[in-house]
């Protein structure tokens, strides 16, 4: 998607330097500190740069509050660094992941640097800027007009005024954009979108018509569900700081206040189909992007279903209204492209998931027919030789296709016995005799098939091996050593976070990170030896409990979205408090 003029604008009211030593001398002369946003670095590895960039110029630089503090308070620079200064500040690939910046009390020294910003709230960049100014940190607090939606239900005058002040222009476009918000949580997308057009009629060279329009086009950080809003608990203001990037730091958040705070962002995004949209996960092309909407929304789906015991009664009847629609959006076939051949698979693997759930919750629901019709879905894109394939054959496709399956046929539905056995024996001959799976199904075998990294196996093995276990076709000890490793060896997954692309040789990848993390937990849920599995839940509640963003929600790369990582996170927490109870 490439922006329109007015989205193209966006952020560009900040008075940007593109040139890193005029920018030096300016801050030497005026004393002021530079603030350096830099969008990506040499040798990154992040696949969505241009996309990124947008989110940041539409999202915290397109704030009034923020652009007035850069442009008087600091000298602003946008620009790559150089191979010098990317060893000079330590800028270089896995130390610094975009998008990120610097503040620089001269040309040499860095007194903050921040990177890993998946979640944007400007109230959390002014409390960073504020500590480089005389009683900033007391000025902020009303410095920011725009930091939460209005409660109340904004109308909007019939006419503007004619030739209106700059403060009454400044505040109707406000009262635009929010209403644009409010609509846009209320799940009316369009009517959101439509708001936002019009600020372009009335103040189109505004900062928030800017933003605005990119926000209208579906590519703007809100629409994305990466710019929030609303008070934000004092600790969270260091993130960053006492945390990396957008990271909450450290105990901010509890389990229940998780499940609250995922529930309600995951309400708010749902458009007026019952879909998530947010995702651009288009690795197999845009043609395949329909199915990566349906398979995040199955997810969200099975998210809700888990979240009704953990919240308020009050609550019970948003979160089931918003359950029907996922229903309806996943069952209805408009919503699939069967003519995809890359991500078809998480589509019809996730929506029986989701159904199969939802049965065994809803005993008395009429869903047999959609769980028997998404069983024969995904048996049917089954390849000659056994195996599923994402984008191409490979045995992690193949083991969540069997363990959609076998739930498949724990709820009643009709599987094709025939089809399963040769996915099992696929997936088996792609076991390597020390456990390990390979990332493709058609690579050729090293050392004579005797073996393949673990480490670089690790985190889809407990999937594979919970796959053939559920099938009876592995044990107990298989699985925990599966478990065991993808465990030991997580730093390799950890590091992979917020990256939009594989990352190095092990071939982990942001897009990996909640989904290994999710098989894990599955996995962990099927260890019979009770005490055994509470120790090793505790672990990974503990891995999930580090990973939460400002906002108590949860992401893993931008393409595949917040919605995505929270409902992934929410999965996995509902799975360790019924795995450490039982």
């Amino acid at each position: 998607v490439q922006p329109d003029p007015l989205a193209a604008k966006a952020g560009t009211a900040v008075n940007w330097s593109a040139d890193f030593r005029a920018a030096a001398a300016i801050s030497q002369q005026s004393g002021k500190p530079i603030f350096w946003y830099i969008p990506t670095i040499h040798g990154s590895f992040m696949d969505r740069k241009p996309e990124i960039d947008r989110y940041m110029m539409a999202g915290f630089f397109s704030n009034p509050a923020v652009i007035e503090i850069l442009n008087n308070l600091f000298v602003p620079v946008k620009a790559v660094p150089s191979r010098q200064q990317q060893e000079q500040f330590e800028l270089t690939a896995y130390k610094f992941i975009e998008p990120g910046f610097l503040i620089l009390t001269d040309g040499n020294t860095a007194a903050l640097k921040i990177d890993r910003i998946t979640t944007m709230h400007s109230d959390w960049l002014l409390h960073q800027l504020a500590k480089f100014w005389l009683g900033g940190v007391d000025l902020i607090r009303n410095a920011n007009p725009m930091a939460w939606v209005p409660k109340e239900k904004i109308e909007l005058p019939a006419n503007w005024p004619a030739n209106p002040d700059s403060a009454t222009v400044d505040r109707l476009v406000a009262l635009t954009w929010f209403k644009g918000v409010q609509e846009f949580r209320a799940g009316n997308h369009d009517s959101a979108k439509s708001t936002w057009r019009s600020l372009a009629n009335h103040a189109p060279d505004h900062p928030v018509t800017w933003k605005a329009a990119a926000e209208a086009q579906g590519i703007g950080p809100f629409v994305r569900g990466f710019e929030v809003y609303g008070l934000l608990l004092p600790a969270c203001l260091d993130a960053g700081v006492k945390s990396a990037g957008s990271a909450a730091p450290a105990g901010t958040w509890s389990s229940p206040q998780l499940w609250e705070r995922g529930v309600d962002f995951l309400l708010s995004m749902q458009n007026e189909q019952g879909g998530y949209v947010d995702s651009d996960y288009d690795f197999g092309g845009t043609d395949s992007l329909s199915n990566v909407h349906v398979a995040i929304t199955s997810l969200v789906g099975m998210a809700l279903l888990e979240s009704k015991t953990k919240l308020p009664n009050s609550q019970v009847a948003s979160i089931d209204l918003a359950i029907d629609k996922c229903r309806d959006f996943v069952t209805n076939e408009k919503n699939i492209n069967r003519n995809d051949r890359d991500e078809i698979l998480w589509a019809d693997a996730y929506r029986l998931r989701f159904l199969c759930r939802f049965k065994e919750l809803n005993r008395d629901a009429d869903v047999d027919q959609d769980i028997q019709a998404a069983t024969v879905a995904l048996e049917n894109i089954q390849s000659k030789r056994g195996n599923w394939f994402h984008e191409y054959e490979n045995p992690f496709v193949t083991a969540t296709a069997l363990c959609a399956l076998s739930h498949a046929r724990q709820t009643g539905a009709k599987v094709d016995e025939t089809k399963v056995n040769r996915g099992l024996s696929a997936l088996a001959s792609d076991r390597f005799a020390n456990g390990a799976f390979p990332y493709s199904s058609n690579r050729p075998r090293s050392n004579s098939g005797s073996g393949e990294s673990i480490p670089a196996a690790a985190g889809r093995m407990p999937v594979c091996e919970l796959a053939l276990f559920y099938w009876g076709k592995s044990d107990q000890q298989r699985l925990l050593t599966a478990v065991r490793n993808s465990l030991e060896f997580h730093k390799h997954l950890d590091v992979a976070l917020k990256y939009d692309n594989h990352t190095s040789t092990f071939a982990y990848g942001g897009f990996f990170f909640w989904y290994d993390m999710r098989s894990r937990t599955e996995a962990m849920a099927a260890i019979t030896d009770a005490e055994l599995r509470r120790e090793l839940m505790s672990k990974q509640q503990a891995i999930v409990m580090s990973l939460p963003e400002i906002d108590g929600c949860f992401v893993d790369s931008h393409e595949l979205g917040r919605c995505y990582g929270t409902a992934m996170a929410l999965l996995c927490l509902a799975e360790i408090e019924k795995g450490s109870r039982d």
